[in-house]
């Protein structure tokens, strides 16, 4: 059997359209698959242990560093590098520092802020100035349970009427109190001598938990042994200015 002529001109592939041709091999076709990059995909692959390894140990170490450096949760404390002593000793074997009442009294002044104002001189007839009044310059016993419970109506200061609310801060502890009273006695014009945490101690352990003070209420306080305004009782709504001159020059 002869096979028939093919018309035309016939030509062989060179060797470059040879390469390039479809291949049929199947191993060969796999390869090229395989050389492709998946499309990443949810699997239920565990991690690595090494990584758990170092999770808990970062956690262990964060739970000791809190507990040897927490000063003791209180925001007023800031050791700064201090805290990392070149003995290693741990911060609760130190002894502790003593805190100056006025810097710890302008903090919490922070508070106050809104009502007597930076610069103490209050709110013209809504708050009364606390810079120069009387009844900072008085008792401070006095001043002690008005801020331990607030005060309430009407009151007069340098000679003005204010009538509002006061709200009490007894949720502030003992040493915070002194401090702001201390602060408040001795800045801007103000020379009046500090107030002790044991002051404050005292009228909270005599007052309790109470409403906000009136003014009849104070007029009507007696309070023993009250050598400094010379006097058990409060007979006025407030010393008057002479009271107060005298006050300044002891």
């Amino acid at each position: 059997m002869t096979v028939p002529e093919q018309s035309g001109n016939v030509h062989s592939l060179d060797p470059y359209e040879q390469e390039n041709r479809e291949s049929t091999d199947v191993p060969e076709l796999h390869r090229a698959v395989l050389r492709e990059q998946f499309e990443p995909s949810e699997g239920e692959q565990r991690a690595p242990l090494l990584l758990l390894l170092g999770i808990i140990a970062m956690a262990m170490f964060g739970g000791w560093y809190l507990s040897a450096y927490d000063g003791g949760f209180d925001p007023h404390i800031y050791d700064g590098p201090n805290a990392f002593t070149s003995t290693g000793r741990e911060t609760d074997k130190q002894a502790p520092k003593a805190i100056d009442p006025m810097l710890l009294g302008k903090r919490i002044y922070n508070n106050c802020l809104s009502c007597h104002q930076p610069n103490g001189e209050g709110v013209p007839g809504k708050y009364p100035p606390l810079n120069q009044s009387e009844w900072v310059a008085g008792d401070d016993r006095i001043l002690a349970r008005i801020l331990l419970s607030g005060l309430s109506g009407p009151i007069t200061v340098k000679d003005k009427r204010f009538n509002g609310q006061m709200p009490g801060w007894g949720q502030l502890s003992d040493r915070d109190l002194a401090a702001v009273l201390t602060y408040v006695r001795a800045s801007w014009e103000n020379e009046f001598p500090a107030v002790s945490e044991s002051t404050i101690t005292e009228a909270r352990s005599e007052i309790g938990t109470r409403e906000a003070w009136t003014l009849e209420e104070l007029k009507s306080l007696e309070l023993p042994d009250n050598a400094k305004n010379g006097s058990n009782h409060i007979e006025s709504e407030a010393p008057s200015k002479q009271d107060q001159k005298r006050e300044l020059k002891k």
